[in-house]
């Protein structure tokens, strides 16, 4: 069995997001409450609006949608430290839905590559294949237009309602997967851009809350990112930089190739 890092990773994409975390089903409802926000608003949600045209309102923020076609891979290098080691993740994307993830902390190696069909994780010379649900949730987190459309991957999006967070009113929308999955992601009522969001993870050390919150968004190629990303699981906290955003570079399906 592959042991993971001592730290938990996410995929930047889109709607970056963790890339371990339970099925809905095996969290408690109680613990689905947020813990970290305060001063919960009560006040009516404006007549009409939907999570739809919230989720359009981030798309039209951060470019629009032409601008998310468009993009045919990605690369994305971002760096941090945890309890003094230093991390380095860099992130290829391309489309559809291919992924690989490099993680590199101290000298531990990770990587997790998903060609479109299949998921596998390195580490330590051993290699593990992804199977099951967590090849579903994969496949959802390497797709690069999973809200721009969607209607067509069967995600239902509810809108809960209003929040303050940091002096900021905030929306709060679930996002259910076709499997069940619920993720929560937190929209800015004012500007539009996402703000945070909150998943559950699976780890050899139990059942934990991430909670990643994004900041400092700057353009690249017309699309706005956030280069500021912070991340909580536990009583574990971490920050990483965005050093590197490159758009269409022309990666090859070769760099996504799974080896028998």
């Amino acid at each position: 069995m592959i042991k993971y890092l001592p730290i938990i990773f996410f995929f930047f994409s889109i709607n970056a997001n963790a890339q371990n975390y339970p099925d809905s089903n095996s969290v408690k409802e109680d613990s689905l409450k947020t813990e970290n926000i305060k001063d919960t608003i009560n006040a009516d949600i404006p007549e009409g609006l939907t999570a739809k045209d919230i989720i359009n309102n981030y798309i039209s923020a951060i470019g629009g949608a032409d601008k998310i076609y468009n993009i045919v891979d990605r690369t994305t290098i971002m760096r941090g430290s945890v309890q003094g080691i230093n991390i380095t993740i860099v992130s290829y994307q391309k489309a559809p839905n291919k992924i690989k993830q490099q993680i590199k902390a101290g000298s531990n190696e990770q990587m997790i590559i998903f060609d479109g069909e299949k998921g596998i994780m390195k580490m330590a010379g051993e290699k593990q294949e992804i199977t099951g649900a967590e090849l579903e949730k994969l496949k959802y987190e390497a797709t690069l237009t999973l809200l721009t459309d969607p209607e067509l991957y069967g995600i239902q999006l509810s809108l809960e309602g209003t929040e303050k967070v940091e002096g900021k009113d905030i929306y709060k929308i679930i996002m259910t997967l076709p499997s069940g999955i619920k993720w929560t992601q937190f929209y800015d009522v004012e500007s539009g851009l996402k703000v945070k969001e909150q998943k559950y993870i699976n780890s050899p050390m139990g059942l934990f809350q991430q909670e990643i919150i994004y900041e400092d968004y700057k353009e690249v190629e017309g699309i706005l990112y956030p280069f500021k990303i912070k991340q909580s699981i536990g009583a574990q906290n971490m920050e990483f930089t965005v050093s590197s955003i490159k758009i269409n570079t022309g990666l090859s399906d070769r760099e996504f190739e799974i080896e028998d």
